[in-house]
């Protein structure tokens, strides 16, 4: 098992900012990114929609005898995650959820903001996540960041300054930092827009999950002994739809390795 590669989906780019850290956290390990540009976006599914989904999309991806599947995604892995993991037995699975936690403690003002998908904002997971994980006397605000993440998964933040800057600022609405101290990127499309995010609102904290997720696949892996001790790891990418602007796009942001079209019959 050791050789087998570490395999990280989701609805498009979003996996990118996960992959980044995975490749610091383990950097001997190979790498599997597949893209389901056919299902983006996650965060417009119902959630038997989803669930089906993401269960044929880990089932697809056994054929490259995953070590670990990370569900890269913080839409299935907040609505769907438990189901899943129970129909699908055989193989691990670790997802990645708003880190509400860090957000309550790091919040002085006792007020923090979670931008994430639609689906994600609606659903009544988070709702459950936000009372186990954050306490009463902190305040919650949501941001429907759908129409951030359809501009960052057609590339548009690294093209069009201006069109970003009015798309973030439409979301987030006026004078946000003056409740707000800390918000959490519960989208993995959203790291790609932190230095426009930072710009906007110098004064707010953003917190990336992301980091957790590739300490958690490090943690699960050395538990388990399948870590690999040495070499330099690959990245091997897959997409299932329109496979040249995502190309377009990942170059755009440095992902130099070849990319492969593959087609789902689900």
């Amino acid at each position: 098992m050791t050789s087998n590669p570490v395999a990280v989906f989701d609805s498009g780019i979003g996996s990118l900012s996960i992959i980044r850290e995975l490749r610091r956290e383990i950097p001997a390990e190979d790498l599997l990114y597949f893209a389901d540009r056919v299902h983006f976006p996650y965060g417009g599914k119902s959630h038997g929609e989803l669930r089906e989904i993401i269960v044929n999309t880990i089932n697809y991806l056994k054929r490259y005898k995953p070590k670990v599947v990370v569900v890269a995604s913080n839409t299935p892995s907040v609505q769907v995650l438990e189901e899943v993991k129970k129909a699908v037995e055989d193989v691990s699975i670790i997802g990645v959820r708003p880190p509400l936690k860090e957000a309550a403690r790091l919040t002085r003002k006792k007020h923090i903001g979670i931008m994430a998908t639609g689906g994600t904002i609606r659903s009544k997971e988070l709702e459950n996540q936000i009372r186990r994980e954050v306490p009463q006397h902190i305040l919650v605000t949501k941001f429907d960041a759908s129409p951030i993440i359809d501009l960052i998964e057609n590339g548009v933040h690294l093209e069009n300054e201006r069109r970003t800057f009015d798309v973030i600022s439409r979301v987030l609405g006026d004078n946000v930092d003056e409740k707000i101290d800390v918000i959490t990127l519960s989208s993995t499309h959203l790291p790609f827009v932190k230095k426009y995010l930072n710009a906007l609102l110098p004064t707010v904290r953003f917190v990336d999950p992301a980091q957790t997720v590739s300490r958690d696949v490090r943690k699960f892996l050395a538990f388990y002994r399948m870590a690999k001790k040495s070499g330099t790891g690959r990245l091997q990418i897959l997409v299932s739809d329109g496979k040249r602007e995502f190309e377009k796009s990942v170059r755009a942001m440095g992902v130099r390795e070849p990319i492969e079209e593959v087609f789902l019959t689900f």
